[in-house]
């Protein structure tokens, strides 16, 4: 491996263990690595760096036969050193085909991930941030975070294609509670208190701040690897899929987002992706002892988040 300069661009090897945080301050995570993957997802009151659920996004052109996720190449120690990855890595997107390159630049509170593939007409860069207001605590503090995907044409013909996003519903916890809401541009993944479980009660939003937005609350209902299969055929087909039908029976799995364009030569097209989460519960404890009369009493309370959900 070369020697990297500092605070220059990852490249190769380097961008392979990078995980850039977004989120408010203690309002929870999601990081975005510097193959442009999003993982480390912890809105439960807690760290869970190995959390990387079914959430990505993928390009679409039809004419070019061309469908991919917006990710540079698996790193191989995620392939071999994952928990289940000798199973055959179960609800992960490993097999998806993506861009052969990626790069990685901070620049806090930005992280900058630019994707090339010599099939691709479209040099593509993904912008992630948080919010960041320097003296202001409660606006830094929001449990809010925002990518945006500049798709930028360096060819000589017009490119006509299909942004999309994609997630499962990671918010369910166990098997009742959970389903997928619609938005007037976008989803919300839902967990409802179980059982006297009012920790499990969660929320993720996405939007996509774009008019011509396609939204999808009705995902294919089958076994794990069906699903995202089914999805998968969406993306490649180039199709724009606008369905949100009465459910009957088991709730959607998950959710996705469609946004057709068509960039002149030389020109961009930037679609901003807007994400929120609403955790209110937590089942952690703290213990407090106090001192009465020589004697040391133990205190137990349980801990509650004061966050709250932002629709940008």
């Amino acid at each position: 491996m070369s020697k990297r300069r500092y605070n220059s661009e990852y490249v190769g090897e380097y961008v392979n263990r990078v995980a850039y945080p977004m989120g408010g301050i203690g309002s929870g995570m999601i990081c975005l690595e510097g193959t442009g993957a999003l993982s480390h997802v912890s809105l439960r009151h807690k760290p869970q760096i190995y959390h990387e659920p079914v959430l990505f996004a993928a390009l679409a052109v039809p004419s070019r036969g061309f469908a991919k996720v917006l990710e540079g190449p698996v790193p191989s120690w995620k392939l071999y050193g994952q928990p289940e990855s000798g199973l055959g890595a179960p609800d992960k997107t490993y097999g998806l085909p993506r861009f052969q390159r990626a790069s990685f630049k901070s620049r806090f509170p930005f992280g900058t991930v630019k994707l090339e593939d010599g099939q691709c007409p479209l040099q593509v860069t993904i912008t992630g941030w948080s919010p960041f207001v320097p003296g202001d605590a409660d606006a830094s503090s929001l449990p809010v975070a925002a990518l945006e995907y500049m798709l930028e044409n360096r060819s000589d013909q017009v490119v006509e294609g299909v942004f999309s996003f994609h997630a499962a519903n990671f918010m369910a916890q166990g098997k009742t509670g959970a389903y997928v809401e619609r938005l007037e541009r976008g989803f919300v993944l839902q967990q409802a208190a179980v059982d006297e479980k009012p920790w499990v009660a969660g929320a993720f939003a996405v939007e996509i701040d774009d008019d011509d937005v396609a939204v999808n609350c009705g995902w294919f209902r089958g076994r794990r690897h069906e699903t995202l299969l089914m999805t998968w055929r969406d993306v490649e087909a180039g199709r724009v899929v606008h369905r949100n039908p009465p459910i009957e029976g088991p709730p959607s799995p998950g959710g996705s987002l469609f946004v057709p364009f068509a960039v002149k030569p030389g020109e961009t097209r930037e679609i901003k992706l807007l994400l929120s989460w609403y955790v209110p519960h937590s089942d952690f404890y703290t213990v407090d002892r106090n001192h009465t009369h020589g004697s040391s009493t133990a205190t137990v309370c349980k801990a509650e988040s004061g966050s709250y959900a932002y629709r940008p």
